[in-house]
Parts: C-alpha cells; structure tokens; sequence
C-alpha cells in the first residue's frame, strides 16, 4: 500500500497537490508552510477521529482526496470533508472534485458494518485479527488505527522519550504491545477466544500485577494532584495536631461565657414559656368557673323561688294544693299527694346553703387564680428585659466565638486534607509492597510479562538487526549493537537507552526504529501499511538538544541517511518532512519538493498563493 497524491480541494479555488511515488519523497523548507498539514490531513483522511487544525489558508476548501495503490495493483481515491465524517471511495486515481453519485460511501469508524478500517484491514490480509487487551485473556478486533501508528509518525512522538510501540496510554498498553506481537510475527491472538491460556504463574502474575498497578496509577495521579511533598506533609500534619490543640484551648476559653450566656438565656426561654403556658392555663379554668357560678347562681334563684312559694302557701289556708292541684276541701295528702310542703322547703333551704358554701370556695379559688395571674404576669414583664439583656451580651461575644471557630475550622481543614494525602501515600505504599511480594523485576508490569510471554527473543533480535543495519547505513555514532528494552518497549544503542539521549538524537533513533520495522515487516510479508511518513527526524540539525545532538549535528550523517533512504525498494515507500536543507543531488529530484516560504521564490507551501 503506498500513496500517490494527496489533494485538498475547493470549490472556487486551486486545489493543492502534493505527489508521491515509490522509495523515497522528501518535502522539506520554511515552518508555517504546511509540511506538519500534510501528515494530518493524510491522517485524518484514513479515518482519524481528531479534527484537522483550522489554519486560515484552508479557509475556502473543503475536501481532501488521498490517492492510493495497493499491493494487488488496484488503484483508489479516498475522499472526506474537512470537516469530519464519512469517506467516499472511488475507483482510479481520480483527482477531480466527485460528484453525488460517484463512489461509495463508508464509516470512519471501525465498529461501523462497512469501514474503511475493515476495507484496509482485508488489503493488508489482517481481516478479522484479534488483539489482546489484559492480561486476563480478553481481546478485541484489530483496527486499521492500530497498524497506523507504525505508519505516520508526526513532529510530537518522534522527539519523544516514550517507547515508539506504545502511546503513553496505559490502559491500551497491552493491547499495542500485542499488536506490535502481530506485526513481528504475523499471529494474532485469536487463540484466546478458543481456549483461554492455563493460568501458569506469569499471566496470574500479570494479571494481580495490572489490578495493583491500576490502583496505584490512580494514587499517583491524586497524589500528583496534591502537588506536595511527602516529608513536608508529615511534618505539617505534626505542627497542626500542636496548632490544633491550641486552636482548641483558645475556643474553650472564648466560648465559656458565650455558653454561659446561653445557657442562661434557654432557662429564662423556658421560664417565660412556663409562665405564659400557666397564664393560659388559668385562662381557660376562670372561663370555666365563670360558666358554674353562672349555674351556681342559676341554681340559687330557683331555690329561693321554691322556698318563698312554700312558705307562702303554708301561711295561707284554703288554696289549691301545688303538688296535686287538690282544693283544700278535697286534699287528702294520704291518699293523693306525696307532697309535703315544709318537707321540701326545709330541703331547699338545705341545698340552698350547700350552694352558697360551694359558690364560696369557688370565690376563693378564682380570686387565688386571678391573683396568681396578676404575679405571673408580672413575672413575665420582668422576664422579657432581661431576655433582651442576655441578647445583647450574647451578640457581643459572637463575633469573637466566630473569628475563633473559623481559626478552628480551617485548621481542621487542612489537617484533614493533609491526612487525605498521607493516607493515599501510605495505601500506595501498602500496594507498592504488595507489588514487590509478587517478585517481578523493577521496571516490569503486566504488559510487560504479557509481552515476554509472547514476542520471541529471535524475533526482536532479527528486528533489532535490521534497524542496526539502518543505523550503519547511515555511519550513526556507536552504532554497533541494537537491543531491545522490553520493560521500556524501546531500543537501546550501545548500551545506551534512546530515552537517556537529546531530542534529536531520540529522532533519529525513533525514524531508525519505524524504517527498520517497515522493512522488517514487508520482507517477510506482515501486515505493516507499507508506507511511512516520519515528521522532523532531523530536528538535531535545526534545533540540538545535548552534546549528543551537537556530536550529529558537526557530522555528515545527515547526508548519508538521505542517501540510505534513496536506496529503498520501490516495494517501500518513505515521506520525510523536515525543515533542514537536503544534499544537492537529492533537491534537484521530482521526488522533492521544497517549500519555500517565500511567495515570489519555487512553490511557497503546501497552498498556493492566492491570486
């Protein structure tokens, strides 16, 4: 598979055309002339998720096309909007602008039922490949995505410290370290969907060792977050345990006539509810008592009406009797009447006087009521100033008692959030012990232990050949023996880890890496792409980092490897953007384009220059 063209068009203006052949392609100048663009664009058209950086020179254009011909000989053009989503495919290298109906139209996405992802994948003759995520066993289907990283290699990454393998994200750290397993050897991990591995003491080792690791990234990120030193905090916590007890005494103090006086004020609270409760209290008996006076009086009346018409008939003869109605002539009371008058006036007189003994107690007890009454409320009006006394005191003292709980309350604060921090290192220390209990090597982590299970040592050392080779091609400094780090997924030259070198040379080392692993790769039929764009693998000569870099930079290493990158096979092909000058038998070749900078001077950039 390698590119042709890339064009990025619009509807108005003059497309931009960049044109690539077999071997080697080198665009070269100026910054801010679009070489960076095209490994982005190129990116973005072969299903990258990550939006295209809105520069201001494609502001009037809108599709990007990518010629490609793969190793069948069948020719296509990808074609996607600037702005994102689907890709058309079309027959050919087809360099105009499609209409509605030319090509068909597949997902960027390689979940999706028809993806270009999946398109590229059966090309590549890794169709339905399986990569293990864990290091339980668990395994997901291989993406064009995954194979790319081997192919693009952008400005960022190559100058980085971090293994060329991996991304730097460690929850996808197996699964790129299997799919680094596959491009080398060419087995995937399907087996594992067939019959999971016997749990021999490495994979269970691997998998305790992902679980604690998980956790203890996930400290480190929280402590990292905290931003403080671990001996600091311990003493700090020790300082504020002292600045908290004293915080303390000098709140016991300020608060003890503020409780004082609240203590207080809820006894005369409650008193002045005691009061007013008896107040209602006799309320409610006086309205009562009121009712039987009224029966008492009721009572009395009837009585001495009884009382007055039995005397008044005892006194006159001859009158109907009241009790039967009889005339006097014809009163027979010991056959008719019942009634005897003297009897029941002298039982009126009786119950007359029984009355007015009750109805005198009942006088005594309401005066008692009203006059206690009377003291209550009395109570009760000298209550309410001293209440409002007490308010007063106690507002006085609430500013002081807040000032000193606020004191109080921050220092118990940041003790708790010291003792947070400290608590955090002292459970990662706890996991950093158990970690060490399981006795794998420092420096080793599941991934690690899943790709000493899987890559085979002759088969990293057959690629750590290539790549030496490559590295003598170009007479590299100490270039004699290229070895494999497998804790760090990365090479080491001459004993010499890439990371432990300046930025340019850790360039250098990462383009040596991604040419030897293409190589490598297609000679023996992998699924690599079969094209590479490296970004600035010469940053040392612009920009050196480190006696390293200086050492390369005052060679002619530079000129050498150019001339190592034209001798590629026209099977390979290789895209270099970089801001250094090439050899002059090199600028003067249709497969280098230089970008200028300048608007009156070659080609400008990657746009042309408005009209």
């Amino acid at each position: 598979m390698q590119l042709r063209f890339l064009i990025i068009s619009g509807p108005h203006s003059k497309p931009a055309v960049v044109d690539f052949v077999a071997g080697l392609n080198v665009i070269y100048g100026g910054s801010n002339t679009g070489k960076s663009h095209i490994l982005q664009v190129i990116d973005f058209v072969l299903g990258s998720s990550r939006p295209l950086e809105p520069i201001i020179e494609q502001a009037e254009y809108d599709l990007a096309h990518l010629g490609i011909v793969f190793d069948d000989g069948s020719e296509k053009t990808l074609i996607r909007a600037l702005k994102g989503g689907d890709i058309r495919i079309i027959d050919g290298l087809f360099r105009g602008r499609p209409d509605q109906k030319q090509g068909v139209s597949v997902s960027a996405r390689h979940g999706a039922n028809i993806s270009l992802s999946k398109i590229l994948l059966v090309q590549l003759g890794a169709a339905d490949r399986r990569v293990q995520t864990n290091a339980s066993g668990a395994t997901r289907e291989l993406s064009y995505r995954d194979l790319e990283r081997f192919s693009i290699v952008n400005e960022t990454k190559i100058q980085e410290g971090t293994s060329p393998v991996l991304t730097g994200q460690y929850v996808s750290k197996t699964a790129e370290t299997s799919v680094f397993k596959y491009l080398l050897t060419g087995v995937d991990d399907s087996a594992l969907d067939m019959a999971k591995p016997d749990a021999n003491r490495p994979l269970r080792q691997a998998a305790q060792l992902e679980l604690l690791d998980q956790q203890i990234r996930e400290l480190d990120r929280e402590i990292a977050e905290a931003d403080q030193d671990h001996e600091e905090l311990q003493q700090l916590d020790l300082s504020l345990d002292s600045e908290l007890a004293q915080s303390f005494s000098v709140q016991e103090e300020a608060e003890r006539d503020y409780r004082s006086l609240t203590t207080q004020r809820r006894q005369l609270r409650r008193e002045h509810e005691q009061v007013h409760d008896r107040m209602d209290e006799i309320d409610t008996l006086q309205a009562r008592f009121g009712l039987l006076e009224q029966h008492y009086s009721s009572d009395q009346e009837r009585l001495a009406s009884a009382i007055e018409a039995g005397t008044l008939f005892a006194l006159e003869e001859g009158q109907v009797c009241p009790i039967c109605g009889a005339e006097a002539k014809n009163h027979r009371p010991e056959f008719a009447c019942d009634g005897n008058v003297d009897e029941i006036v002298a039982a009126a007189k009786a119950e007359l006087a029984e009355l007015g003994r009750r109805a005198a107690e009942l006088k005594l007890t309401r005066d008692g009521l009203t006059e206690e009454r009377e003291e209550l409320a009395e109570r009760a009006r000298e209550l309410l100033p001293e209440l409002e006394s007490l308010q007063g005191d106690i507002l006085r003292e609430v500013p002081s008692v807040q000032t000193v709980r606020t004191q109080t309350n921050t220092v118990i604060a940041r003790k708790l959030t010291v003792r947070k921090i400290l608590d955090l290192v002292q459970r990662r220390d706890r996991l950093n012990e158990q970690r060490g209990q399981l006795g794998v090597v420092p420096g080793y982590d599941s991934s690690t232990i899943v790709a000493a299970q899987s890559l085979d040592g002759g088969v990293l050392n057959a690629l750590c050949e290539v790549i030496e080779a490559e590295l003598q091609s170009w007479e590299f400094p100490d270039a004699r023996r290229v070895f494999f780090d497998l804790p760090k997924m990365d090479i080491s030259v001459a004993g010499k880890p890439r990371s432990s070198n300046g930025k340019g040379v850790m360039a250098l080392l990462h383009g040596a890496f991604s040419i030897g692993l293409m190589r490598f790769c297609r000679a023996r039929m992998r699924a690599h792409p079969g094209f590479l764009v490296l970004d600035s693998v010469f940053v040392t000569y612009k920009d050196p980092d480190g006696l390293e870099d200086v050492a390369v930079k005052n060679s002619a290493l530079k000129d050498r490897a150019f001339a190592a990158f034209a001798g590629l096979p026209d099977t390979l092909q290789l895209i270099v953007l970089d801001n250094v000058d090439v050899p002059e038998w090199l600028a003067s070749q249709p497969r280098c384009i230089h970008f200028t900078g300048q608007p009156t001077q070659g080609r400008s950039g990657l746009f042309p220059m408005p009209s």
